[in-house]
């Protein structure tokens, strides 16, 4: 999917092009085009592209990987964020309500166990890596906060 690519100007490239509305600038890996909303595996096919002998389940998998790796790795990220700051300690005046970026589920988690450290707050029911990483750049905020007064 990454190394196949189609050019504009060949006839599965224009009818892409049509299909989705979006140009392809010279020519565009199978994987970026997989991403485009409006695509999906079956229409690669139809134009001769992609592997006909995957079955439908296999097709929806690699459709499913390729549209949501950004996000996934996006995610991953902030885990492994707040797993190198799991011993960061957490001032225990912490206004947690006070942080509009959390969830309302783990404002009232957060303020109800008032834990010490990053990591006991990761493991905490209803507190998110979303939620984690909102709190991380809350205290760094605060921190350069400090540092300027």
């Amino acid at each position: 999917m990454r190394q196949t690519r189609v050019k504009e100007r060949e006839p599965a490239g224009m009818a892409l092009v049509q299909q989705t509305g979006q140009p392809i600038a010279g020519a565009i890996a199978l994987d970026d085009l997989l991403r485009r909303q409006t695509l999906g595996y079956g229409d690669l096919l139809r134009q001769g592209l992609g592997h006909a002998a995957l079955t439908a389940e296999e097709q929806y998998a690699v459709e499913t990987e390729v549209k949501y790796a950004g996000y996934i790795e996006r995610q991953q990220q902030q885990i492994e964020a707040a797993r190198r700051q799991s011993g960061r300690q957490l001032p225990p005046d912490l206004n947690y309500d006070g942080i509009a970026t959390l969830a309302k589920e783990a404002r009232e988690k957060l303020s109800a166990v008032r834990p010490l450290t990053i990591g006991q707050a990761s493991r905490l029911g209803g507190v998110n890596p979303a939620d984690i990483q909102a709190l991380l750049v809350h205290l760094e905020l605060a921190a350069r906060e400090q540092a300027i007064v």
